[in-house]
C-alpha cells in the first residue's frame, strides 16, 4: 500500500514506452510496404514498357500483312504470320510473368484483371496469326491490347509518382500517413475499370457491325459474344470487389 503510487508511475513509464515501440514498429513497417511498392512498380513499368513495345511491332506487322494479302494469302505470308505468332507468344509470357507480380502483392483489384483480359486476347492473337489470320478482327484485338498496355502503365506511373509524393511527405513528418498503402490508388482503380468498360462497349459495337440480321450465325463470332460477355461479368465482379473493400 505504501508502494501503491510509485508503482502507478511505473505502470504510466511502462506504457508510454509501449506506446512509443508501437509508433516506431508502425513507422518502420509503413517504410518496408513502401520500398516493396517502390520494387513491385519499378519491375512493372519494365515490364509493361517492354511488352507495349514488342505488342507496337507485331500490330505494325500484322497491318503489312493484311494490305499485302488483300488478294490472298502467299506462302512467304504465311511464314511471317507464324513469326508474329511466336513473338506475341512471348508477350503472352511477360503478361503472366507481370500479372505473377500484382498477384503476390494483392491490393490493387482492377490492374490485374485489365492485365489478364489483355493476356487473354494476346492468346487469340497467337492462335489468329498462327492460322494467318491477319484481317479486321485481328487487328482490332491488337489495337485493344495496345490501349490496355498503355492505360496500366500511365496508371503505373501515376502511383510511382504517389508513393515518391508519400515518401517525401513521410520525412518531412507530415501527419496522416497510410498504415498499408495499396500499390495503386483508388482513382486509378476506378479508371482502369472504366477503361475496361469501355473495352467491351467498343467490341461489343464492332462485333454488332458484323452482325447482318438479329443474330450472329457464324461460330467464331458467337465465339467471340460469349467471351464478351464473360468479360462483361469480370468487370462487375471487379467493381463488386473494389466496393467491399478487398483491395484494402
Amino acid at each position: 500500500k505504501a508502494e501503491r503510487e510509485g508503482a502507478g508511475q511505473e505502470q504510466e513509464e511502462a506504457i508510454r514506452q509501449l506506446q512509443q515501440a508501437k509508433a516506431e514498429l508502425e513507422r518502420i513497417l509503413r517504410q518496408l510496404r513502401e520500398e516493396e511498392i517502390e520494387q513491385v512498380l519499378v519491375a512493372l513499368e519494365a515490364r509493361l514498357t517492354k511488352m507495349l513495345q514488342m505488342q507496337r511491332e507485331v500490330y505494325e506487322g500484322t497491318s503489312r500483312l493484311d494490305k499485302a494479302s488483300a488478294e490472298g494469302v502467299t506462302h512467304e505470308q504465311e511464314i511471317e504470320a507464324g513469326r508474329l505468332s511466336s513473338r506475341e507468344a512471348e508477350i503472352v509470357a511477360e503478361a503472366a510473368k507481370a500479372l505473377m507480380l500484382l498477384r503476390e502483392d494483392g491490393s490493387a483489384v482492377a490492374m490485374p484483371e485489365a492485365l489478364a483480359q489483355a493476356r487473354d486476347d494476346m492468346a487469340q492473337v497467337v492462335t489468329r496469326l498462327a492460322r494467318a489470320n491477319v484481317g479486321q478482327v485481328t487487328l482490332g484485338i491488337e489495337e485493344d491490347i495496345v490501349t490496355a498496355l498503355e492505360e496500366m502503365l500511365d496508371a503505373v506511373r501515376q502511383a510511382m509518382k504517389d508513393a515518391e509524393e508519400r515518401r517525401r511527405d513521410a520525412q518531412q513528418g507530415e501527419p496522416g500517413m497510410p498504415q498499408d498503402p495499396a500499390l495503386v490508388g483508388l482513382l486509378d482503380e476506378l479508371r482502369m475499370i472504366r477503361a475496361l468498360q469501355m473495352r467491351v462497349n467498343t467490341r461489343t459495337q464492332r462485333y454488332g457491325e458484323m452482325i447482318t440480321g438479329q443474330h450472329a450465325e457464324t461460330p467464331e463470332l458467337m465465339e467471340a459474344l460469349v467471351r464478351l460477355a464473360e468479360r462483361q461479368e469480370r468487370v462487375y465482379r471487379i467493381t463488386s470487389d473494389l466496393e467491399a473493400g478487398k483491395n484494402r
